[in-house]
């Protein structure tokens, strides 16, 4: 019963999640972010901007988001002092580091010495191998 009356607190008082993750939070919403650039970069490149599919795009990074947020209340409950929520986040940056890669791919910048270990399909598009 106490787990419940500390995610209440958290939840009322406020919650710190750089008192979980430190600086790392913040290194992973300047992903976040770079990612949708760079994702607008190459579908302005491909002459493919889609609202939709940009919407699409925008829902996702924020169940990205909301999903840490569940992980911290998951940590705090199964008091796992932060390890839940340290993985998750780390997770989440090489996500994103692979989408900003295959988005620079797309839009055209030579990075095959890391796009070699990825899918074909997604990276290459706009470096005139396609």
């Amino acid at each position: 019963m106490k787990v419940g009356v500390i995610m209440v607190e958290a939840l009322l008082l406020g919650f710190d999640i750089k008192d979980e993750v430190g600086y790392f939070f913040k290194a992973l919403l300047i992903m976040i972010v770079f990612d949708i650039l760079t994702g607008i970069l190459a579908s302005a490149r491909e002459k493919k901007i889609n609202s939709s599919i940009n919407y699409d795009g925008i829902i996702t990074k924020i169940g990205e988001i909301v999903g840490l947020f569940f992980m911290s209340f998951a940590d705090l409950y199964l008091k796992t002092n932060g390890t839940i929520v340290k993985v998750g986040v780390g997770m989440l940056i090489v996500y994103e580091a692979i989408s900003i890669i295959e988005n620079f791919s797309r839009i055209g910048v030579n990075i095959k010495f890391l796009t070699k270990y990825f899918d074909p399909e997604k990276v290459g598009k706009g470096d005139g191998r396609k």
